[in-house]
């Protein structure tokens, strides 16, 4: 029996989405944005201290103080173009807080989710942040048709101590829904703790609840290295995996890159791009900010 290409695509991308995703009832997945939030094994909630904040806690959008922006591109994640995601992050400070911009594409020709989200973090006396999101999903699968819906995230940030701060982050808490069918938009919460023992090192630990899924927690460790180098690495459990990166600082240019390992699908890597207009007097003083803060 003769099987075109098109119909073993679409039952690949069933296969994926169904099987390998594990996508039971929702659509866009929280799916860890940036090879530096990804070294840590997504554990960013309480640190997100730069444009990806606008994906991982508003909130943390409060804490940028120069233009920034970024670009991240996974090509084929475990070997399948059909799971292709890229995104760019934009980070635009004023005095009344900072206004940020995130674009995610994620599939292929067959199947394709976008998400564009506005996103607004600001802060009260340097130790409190809020922030919120207002995201735009569309949602195009081949042949049959294209749906959108808005939906609202928010987020809060908190230094406790010299070297104590925590966060909280909700996904879609309108519980959005798209498409005449009403598919659920996934929702998601975390929350955690950052503790920074010396100024070269970070030690984050959060707890994640898809609302469909068990409790998963997650830690993640960054060490910076004579200012130029960060080394980065992280474990989290439902299900297990297990994360490492690095990162290079040069002037106002930062590359990342990242591998995650999944006892699930195997394997995979990626790499972000980053320009901080602060350049090297911003990055000392986004290590500093939270003993500055109670000066």
């Amino acid at each position: 029996m003769y099987i075109n290409n098109t119909a073993l695509r679409t039952l690949f991308t069933i296969f994926i989405v169904l099987i390998l995703t594990k996508v039971s009832y929702s659509q866009f997945e929280f799916r860890d944005i940036g090879a530096r939030a990804v070294g840590l094994n997504g554990a960013y909630t309480s640190l997100s201290d730069n444009s990806l904040a606008i994906f991982y806690n508003p909130s943390g959008l409060g804490q940028v103080n120069y233009r920034e922006f970024s670009v991240f591109y996974s090509p084929a994640p475990f070997g399948f173009t059909e799971l292709s995601t890229s995104a760019l992050t934009y980070a635009e400070p004023f005095k009344f807080g900072t206004i940020g911009l995130g674009i995610k594409n994620y599939g292929y020709e067959l199947y394709r989710e976008i998400n564009v989200t506005l996103a607004y973090g600001g802060k009260f006396k340097k130790r409190i942040f809020y922030g919120l999101n207002l995201n735009y999903y569309n949602l195009n699968i081949k042949n049959y048709g294209s749906a959108s819906s808005f939906g609202l995230d928010a987020g809060l940030m908190a230094y406790l101590t010299k070297f104590l701060s925590w966060g909280f982050f909700g996904k879609n808490i309108t519980g959005s829904t798209i498409g005449i069918s009403k598919e659920k938009i996934v929702q998601v919460y975390r929350s955690g703790f950052t503790v920074n023992p010396g100024y070269d090192i970070s030690l984050i630990l959060e707890a994640e609840k898809d609302v469909r899924y068990p409790l998963s927690i997650r830690a993640g460790m960054e060490y910076n290295l004579l200012d130029y180098v960060d080394l980065r690495a992280g474990v989290g459990s439902e299900p297990a995996t297990f994360t490492g990166g690095i990162g290079f600082n040069y002037n106002i240019f930062q590359i990342d890159y990242a591998l995650y390992h999944s006892q699930d699908l195997g394997l995979t890597h990626q790499g972000t791009l980053t320009v901080n207009f602060g350049g090297v007097k911003g990055k000392k003083e986004s290590r500093d900010k939270i003993r500055k803060a109670f000066e």
